[in-house]
């Protein structure tokens, strides 16, 4: 009875290590990318009050400074670089280094016709939650593989396992992801999101 325990046992565990391994079994591509990492430390809840397809004013229970790197999200799956352009209290307005992808969004220009009103990109008066994310300074990374769910980045030591960061790789897009382990200026990065893989391969400069 003993011996067909250990048997039915080492069945499973020998039936269990395929699917974990597959699991895991991502398709590794070598790649040479430069990237920024940009280390978050701070997440605050904002409404977006306005915006536009290259700025927005919101309010946040946060102390933001003018010209301060500040990253928001409206789904926590795409996220915006944005300066701190102006604050006033809970206000607040940034410009966007990305162009905002929000229905609704006119590709209009404001011309205006107050005196110093420059022309501007037109805004439409919403009421959106949002999520601010602010951290450390951004530093230089180098891509040195890609799978569909992680990166293995060389940067300056630093970053310790469970760093919450955001990556930007060349012309693409922020991607959001946690630092899974660090080891002589590498570090092994899990993504939220499926890594858009092709895109970035061959993404123009």
């Amino acid at each position: 009875m003993l011996e067909l325990l250990r048997a039915r046992l080492a069945a499973r565990s020998q039936a269990a290590v395929p699917e974990q391994s597959e699991q895991r079994r991502h398709r590794r591509h070598s790649v040479l990318m430069k990237a920024t990492v940009y280390p978050i430390d701070l997440y605050r809840d904002a409404i977006i009050n306005d915006a536009s397809r290259t700025g927005l004013m919101g309010e946040a229970d946060v102390e933001l400074e003018v010209g301060q790197t500040v990253h928001v999200t409206l789904n926590e799956r795409e996220h915006y670089t944005g300066t701190v352009r102006w604050t006033h209290g809970r206000q607040f307005g940034l410009d966007l280094r990305d162009e905002l992808k929000l229905a609704g969004l006119s590709e209009q220009v404001d011309h205006g016709s107050a005196i110093g009103h420059g022309p501007r990109a037109e805004r439409i008066r919403l009421s959106l939650p949002a999520r601010l994310h602010t951290g450390q300074p951004p530093r230089p990374a180098t891509v040195r593989n890609l799978s569909r769910t992680g990166m293995l980045l060389e940067t300056e030591q630093g970053l310790l396992p469970g760093q919450q960061i955001l990556i930007r790789v060349g012309a693409w897009g922020l991607i959001s992801g946690r630092v899974q382990w660090s080891r002589e200026g590498r570090i092994g990065i899990m993504t939220k999101v499926d890594v858009p893989i092709l895109q970035m391969l061959y993404q123009e400069d």
